[in-house]
């Protein structure tokens, strides 16, 4: 029979192991952005988000971490990113568990999006022509929580608007991009859906994904 003394020590034998299995560590930062995915180029996934509502997900391509830990050239370009987005005066801890924690972005920065269809997609968009007026964008970026002096966290929630509507502060220092259609091409089936974003240091990135708008 198990005493009750066997019991408190089996509870805190427990919490001895799950204590050593979430190591909590705190971590002083002078930036909100710890780290920063530098990439090359654009991927695409697609996905159906209910039935007959398309979406398409835009990832950063071979990206490269660099943060506020990493060592020579790394920490320069990291440092220079902090310095370019004006995010020096956070001056916090920020809580790790197990080593990971912080918030991060991708670079280089958006400056405008614009997704086209390589075949006819309906009467009012043919091929190759803007699909921008038919798609919401949902995004999360942390732009404007920095700028503004880390004063609005509610800044730092997931966003939707119209495409046409995105800024290039929308686009900056971005956590998550995503696309989702407001109506199907006259023909359902597979179309050739390209994605083309503009950077702030003057690149065009352009990927191609084949949707499949079955009904």
């Amino acid at each position: 029979m198990t005493t009750t003394a066997n019991k408190l020590l089996l509870l805190l034998a427990g919490l001895l192991l799950l204590g050593s299995c979430n190591k909590v560590t705190h971590v002083y930062t002078d930036s909100y952005i710890m780290f920063y995915n530098i990439h090359r180029g654009i991927e695409l996934m697609y996905g159906e988000r209910v039935k007959g509502e398309y979406w398409l997900y835009l990832s950063p391509l071979d990206p490269k971490c660099v943060s506020y830990n990493s060592k020579g050239n790394d920490k320069i370009i990291y440092d220079d990113l902090c310095k370019k987005h004006n995010d020096l005066s956070y001056c916090r801890e920020v809580t790790f568990y197990n080593g990971v924690g912080g918030d991060g972005a991708s670079y280089p920065d958006y400056t405008s999006v614009s997704i086209t269809c390589n075949s006819n997609y309906d009467e009012e968009h043919p091929a190759g022509t803007p699909l921008n007026d038919i798609i919401i964008c949902e995004y999360c970026s942390s732009y404007l929580y920095v700028i503004g002096g880390y004063a609005d966290e509610s800044l730092l929630d997931v966003k939707t608007k119209p495409l046409l509507e995105v800024t290039a502060d929308d686009l900056a220092m971005l956590g998550r991009l995503n696309f989702f259609f407001t109506q199907n091409p006259d023909t359902p089936g597979r179309h050739d859906i390209t994605v083309s974003v503009t950077t702030d240091d003057g690149r065009t990135f352009t990927a191609t994904c084949t949707m499949d708008f079955s009904e």
